[in-house]
C-alpha cells in the first residue's frame, strides 16, 4: 500500500508523465519540495499506479555485431535488425538507443553533453524513465542555429533534462566563429565560463553524426563554408562530429584551423562514453569514417546501415 494518497500520486504521476510539467511546475501547483515529486513518482511506479512499459523491443543482429567486433575493435556497436518499413526500423533505434542511454545514467550522477540534430532529439524523445536528478546535460559545443527546428542544440538539451528532470546548461553561443581572438574571448563570459566549466567533466557524450550537407541546410554556414574550413577541401569530407569534418579514413580535417566554438577536441575525445546513434543510410561514409577513427566508444545502427557500411569499407 502506498504512504501517500493513491489519488495525490495519481495526480502528480498525471501532470509529470502525461500533461509534461516540469519539476518546477509541479512544485508550485502542489507546494511540495523537488524530492517529494521525485519520492511520489517513485512510490507510483512501485504500487502499480504507474506502469511503464516499452511498446516495441529490438532485436540485434548479433552475427553482424560479432564481424563489426573483429573489423572495428575499439568501438562497441549494436546492430538493430531491420523492420518492415524504414519509419519502423527508426522507431526501433530509437527506443533501443533511448533504453541504451537510460541504463547507463542509472548507474550513478553523470554529466552528458549533448550534440544537436533530428536523430538526437527523437531518442531522447523515447526516453521514458523515473526521475535521474543526478543528471546533467550540457551543452559541449555551440548552437547550430537551427532556432525554428526541434534538431537545434539548446531545444535538444532542454528536452533531454525535462525527460529525466535532470539539470540543463546551454552555451550562448554560435556553433563557428571563424575570427579566432572573438571566440577565443568569449570563453570569459561568465555565462559561457559556467557552462564550459562543467562540459569540462562530462563522462558522457550523445552525438549523431553529420555530413556536410547538414551544414549547407544552414543558411549562415553555407554561405561561409571557405571563412569556417579554409584549409579543408569540402569534397574529401565524409562526415561531420562534434562539429569538426573529417574523411573516410577517420582524420579531423581542419585540426590546426578549428572554428568551432566549444570544448576542444582532444578534449571531446578524451571523454569515456561517447555514444552515437545514426539513422540514415546516407551516412554511410560518415560511419565509416567515424568507425576507423575510434570517434566513439558506442554506435548503433541499423541492420541496412551496417550491410552498407561493410560493403563500401571493402571498397575502400
Amino acid at each position: 500500500m502506498p504512504t501517500t494518497d493513491p489519488g495525490l500520486l495519481a495526480q502528480i504521476s498525471e501532470d509529470y508523465y502525461l500533461n509534461k510539467l516540469a519539476f518546477g511546475e509541479i512544485s508550485e501547483k502542489y507546494h511540495i519540495s523537488r524530492y517529494l515529486i521525485n519520492k511520489y513518482l517513485n512510490e507510483a511506479v512501485k504500487t502499480g499506479i504507474v506502469k511503464i512499459e516499452v511498446a516495441t523491443t529490438a532485436s540485434r543482429n548479433s552475427q553482424l555485431e560479432q564481424i563489426f567486433k573483429e573489423k572495428f575493435p575499439e568501438t562497441a556497436c549494436y546492430i538493430i535488425q531491420d523492420d518492415a518499413t524504414e519509419t519502423a526500423t527508426e522507431e526501433l533505434l530509437s527506443n533501443y538507443s533511448a533504453n541504451f542511454v537510460v541504463s547507463h545514467l542509472e548507474k550513478g550522477p553523470h554529466v552528458v553533453g549533448v550534440s544537436w540534430g533530428e536523430t538526437m532529439y527523437s531518442v531522447i524523445d523515447a526516453i521514458t524513465t523515473n526521475p535521474l536528478e543526478q543528471v546533467k546535460f550540457t551543452q559541449f559545443i555551440g548552437e547550430n542555429m537551427k532556432y525554428n527546428s526541434t534538431a537545434g542544440c539548446v531545444r535538444i538539451v532542454e528536452h533531454a533534462a525535462k525527460k529525466v528532470a535532470g539539470e540543463f546548461l546551454t552555451l550562448p553561443a554560435p556553433l563557428y566563429l571563424s575570427d579566432n581572438m572573438v571566440r577565443n574571448g568569449l570563453y570569459d563570459a561568465v555565462s559561457i565560463k559556467r557552462t564550459m566549466d562543467v562540459a569540462k567533466k562530462m563522462d558522457t557524450v550523445l552525438t549523431g553524426l553529420g555530413t556536410i550537407a547538414s551544414l549547407e541546410s544552414i543558411a549562415i554556414w553555407n554561405q561561409n563554408l571557405n571563412r569556417l574550413f579554409p584549409d579543408v577541401r569540402l569534397g574529401e569530407v565524409a562526415g561531420m562530429i562534434y562539429g569538426r569534418p573529417y574523411d573516410i579514413n577517420g582524420h579531423f580535417l581542419n585540426e590546426d584551423t578549428d572554428k568551432t566554438v566549444g570544448l576542444a577536441l582532444n578534449t571531446i575525445m578524451s571523454v569515456k562514453k561517447r555514444i552515437g546513434v545514426v539513422r540514415s543510410k546516407a551516412k554511410t561514409k560518415a560511419a565509416i569514417g567515424a568507425l576507423r577513427g575510434h570517434m566513439l566508444t558506442d554506435l548503433i545502427m541499423s541492420e541496412s546501415l551496417a550491410y552498407r557500411i561493410l560493403n563500401e569499407a571493402e571498397e575502400k
